[in-house]
């Protein structure tokens, strides 16, 4: 999963719950029940968040990653 993650970072989708709020700085892959949270930065990918995704996303996202 991750070996392919670094191969392609461009793979994952832009998480709606930040859409919503005009963020494009992350993106995220599902592999079920997970959800991967993820940034590319000078194509480097640093996993922020892995998190089951069933859960809230909006109030988990809001306090994980926005009040980082």
């Amino acid at each position: 999963m991750f070996s392919s993650l670094s191969e392609f970072p461009e793979r994952g989708v832009y998480p709606k719950e930040l859409l919503a709020l005009g963020i494009r700085e992350y993106r995220d892959i599902f592999f079920k029940p997970y959800r991967i949270f993820y940034r590319v930065m000078e194509n480097i990918v640093y996993v922020l968040l892995i998190v089951d995704g069933r859960r809230d996303m909006q109030s988990l996202l809001q306090r994980r990653l926005l009040n980082a």
